[in-house]
């Protein structure tokens, strides 16, 4: 379990101490690292050798700049049966997303939740200009109720580019202040920081993309390695794997698959806004090796659709023949709704699409039981289920 923290001053050491019970019986000694002089440090720290499924107790910190307050959370199961709930969502930011952060939060508190799956577009501190930094600190004291006690997962969107203050962009671009804000398992899984990577969780497969950079015709460049490589070998062997985890959930901020405007043609067929790049560089990979589903944001609206390949659905949720696209880009965000407007969506809706919802800001939450993901569309205003399908499988 890796352990972050910010601190606006150098401390003497970066030091978590940990156990499950207090007084502390485990200590570990992380690293520290500043982006830009005078903009603060983050810390981290990694827990090993933990017990599967245990709840510990953990305080962050050192002795000459103080202690955190103590928190506790759960490690994740050593029993590939086991059912676990995660939230997702993406672009969220700081600005209409109150409601979002109330009801994750909640659901955090509650344990209502195991963890969180952010593809993407994380506090917009971008948006900001000249108040950068500060909106990333906004950002995470609004979720630190969740980011405390639950593992937080993320993954690069357009907006963790840089910073467009001229003062600062030299010092962001290229993702600088996302890779030192977030420590991600890429260099557990073979991949580049925290740009892409993979884990496993009960008996699922995560994969987190970057479609931001690393393949062909990248919005961002190709800086971060052979992404498309090392996403084949990953496929591969987790498709070898289905006996132990039959799902393979892939993450990433843009969608191959929305109806909203500019995102596909009324055939059905992905068009601009990156969508048929993506297409054409990873649909055909997710079909060989049968991913299962693929969450993603950037369009600032929900939309969830059927399993579609080339353009066109071509099956219902039970043994899904292709991969599920949700598109859960509505947590918040300062640049308001993409489809407010009814009359943005393409229509007549394409094949694929099953459900859409524009008028809003909300979150999803996906429950995982053996061979059956439960998916539920939360809209955040008043925490109402308003879309939900579940997904079966036969091995």
């Amino acid at each position: 379990m890796n352990v972050g923290w910010y601190t606006q001053d150098r401390t003497a050491t970066s030091t978590v101490q940990f156990g499950t019970k207090p007084p502390f019986t485990g200590n570990a000694t992380g690293v520290a690292n500043e982006w830009f002089s005078g903009y603060g440090f983050n810390h981290f720290a990694v827990l090993r050798d933990l017990l599967p499924g245990t709840r510990y107790y953990y305080r962050c910190g050192d002795a000459s700049g103080g202690w955190s307050a103590v928190y506790s959370f759960v490690t994740p199961p050593d029993n590939t049966n086991t059912p676990f709930t995660i939230a997702i969502y993406g672009d969220m930011g700081i600005v209409n997303s109150q409601n979002t952060a109330n009801g994750v939060n909640s659901k955090s508190l509650n344990d209502e939740i195991d963890w969180v799956y952010h593809v993407g577009d994380i506090s917009y501190a971008d948006d900001h200009v000249f108040d950068f930094q500060n909106t990333w600190n906004t950002w995470a004291g609004m979720m630190e109720n969740t980011t405390s006690i639950k593992p937080y997962m993320v993954l690069p969107g357009n907006h963790e580019y840089t910073s467009w203050d001229p003062f600062l962009f030299f010092e962001t671009h290229n993702f600088v202040v996302y890779n030192h804000r977030f420590m991600m398992p890429g260099s557990t899984s073979g991949a580049q920081k925290s740009m892409y990577y993979s884990f496993d969780y009960s008996n699922v497969h995560f994969i987190s993309l970057s479609t931001e950079t690393s393949y062909p015709d990248a919005p961002f460049g190709n800086d971060f390695g052979d992404q498309l490589s090392w996403l084949e070998a990953d496929l591969a062997k987790a498709n070898q794997n289905r006996h132990k985890r039959p799902w393979i959930i892939v993450g990433g901020h843009r969608p191959i698959y929305s109806s909203s405007g500019g995102y596909s043609d009324l055939e059905g067929n992905p068009t601009n806004g990156n969508a048929a790049t993506l297409q054409k560089t990873f649909e055909d990979l997710f079909m060989k090796y049968g991913v299962d589903a693929y969450f993603t944001g950037h369009v600032h609206s929900y939309e969830r659709n059927y399993p579609a390949y080339r353009g066109k659905k071509v099956s219902d949720y039970t043994n899904p023949k292709a991969p599920v696209g949700i598109v859960v880009g509505n947590a918040g965000c300062v640049e308001g709704l993409t489809d407010l407007d009814p009359s943005k969506w393409n229509n007549p809706a394409p094949s694929w699409s099953a459900f859409r919802w524009g008028t809003g800001w909300g979150y999803g939450i996906l429950a995982v039981d053996n061979l059956t993901l439960k998916w539920d569309f939360y809209d955040a205003s008043t925490q109402s289920i308003i879309d939900s399908v579940t997904i079966t499988k036969t091995l």
